[in-house]
């Protein structure tokens, strides 16, 4: 059972706007339906779970809206977005609720996978996001997706996208490459590039909302994509607070950010400016988020494939379908 403590800071985060998942991560199992009466509104499950659990985990979140996450297995055929697709339909079809997301990463594939999933109605969750210019990316192809879905007579609103940034493992590569620094300075900005980096895919994932695009799928019954934030330390949980957003944490997590002080409502909006000083500043130390992002993809994924220059070609290769429109009438990249 969690204390009091903890069962208060998820209800604290929930009235903000933000969705605590349940980490179901092997070293922890308590009960899906303890961690849902707790307050979880989504729960990202390890891949191999055993299908009946996941559709136990699925069936006991719909009630109150939630989601559960659960990784696709592409292996060798990690370069094919056929793969993907391929894994997202036998993990759909062995769960079959319709609030599974199937988490497929951001690499070319698997965005590429993403549009065509979502184009047959399987909610996806894309992971292994750590920079602004990946996640405008992945916002198209989940946009284009979205657009075939409603041009096949889908209905949207059962259709979940969400996107997922490992901020603990993006503040690890940081912090690492900041060694070779000495000063006040680099010193100062150990620890910054998560919460930066979150700041500003916030302000990207607004800023893409109020596009033509998104708001045409808006009014036809779409809902917004979500954030996720995973790998967090307990001290940052109160940094990350703003609508439609949403932590990935273990009961341990939650446990300890509980003993901190309570939340100060929004954390994000209108910090995109400072946040992109913060990564100009990391850019001029060996720390620019474009190769930190390739580094990442290749250290981290469970497949071997090509990483070399993925993060350059994100801008000029894009989904079939019109650029999104800003309030400004430009093709806006982020600050």
């Amino acid at each position: 059972m969690m204390t009091a403590e903890a069962l208060g800071l998820l209800e604290e985060l929930a009235a903000e706007g933000v969705s605590p998942w349940w980490a179901a991560c092997p070293e922890e199992q308590p009960p899906v339906l303890d961690a849902v009466r707790s307050g979880f509104r989504g729960i990202r499950m390890a891949p191999g779970t055993p299908l009946v659990a996941v559709r136990a985990a699925c069936d006991a979140l719909r009630a109150c809206g939630g989601v559960v996450a659960v990784a696709a297995a592409a292996f060798d055929g990690a370069d094919d977005p056929e793969a993907w697709v391929a894994a997202a339909r036998v993990l759909r079809s062995g769960v079959d609720r319709p609030n599974l997301l199937v988490g497929v990463p951001a690499t070319w594939a698997g965005m590429d996978a993403t549009t065509r999933c979502l184009a047959e109605g399987i909610g996806v969750e894309s992971t292994l996001v750590f920079s602004v210019r990946q996640y405008r990316a992945v916002l198209e192809f989940q946009c284009a997706g979205l657009e075939r879905a409603r041009a096949r007579g889908m209905d949207l609103a059962p259709l979940g996208t969400a996107a997922s940034c490992d901020l603990g493992a993006l503040d690890a590569e940081v912090n690492a490459r900041l060694n070779g620094f000495s000063g006040d300075a680099a010193r100062e900005l150990r620890d910054t590039a998560g919460l930066a980096t979150a700041r500003l895919l916030y302000w990207q994932r607004e800023t893409s909302l109020a596009g033509e695009r998104w708001q045409a799928l808006r009014a036809s019954g779409s809902r917004p994509p979500m954030l996720l934030w995973a790998g967090t330390r307990p001290e940052q949980v109160r940094s990350l607070v703003s609508w439609n957003t949403g932590h990935v944490m273990t009961t341990e997590t939650v446990e300890t950010a509980a003993r901190g002080d309570r939340l100060e409502g929004d954390t994000l909006m209108g910090r995109h400016e400072q946040s992109a000083r913060v990564l100009r500043e990391l850019a001029q130390r060996d720390a620019d988020l474009d190769d930190v992002t390739a580094e990442l993809l290749a250290a981290r994924s469970a497949w071997r494939y090509r990483a070399a220059g993925l993060i350059a070609r994100m801008p000029a290769q894009r989904p079939a379908g019109p650029r999104t429109r800003y309030p400004s009438g430009q093709a806006a990249e982020p600050p």
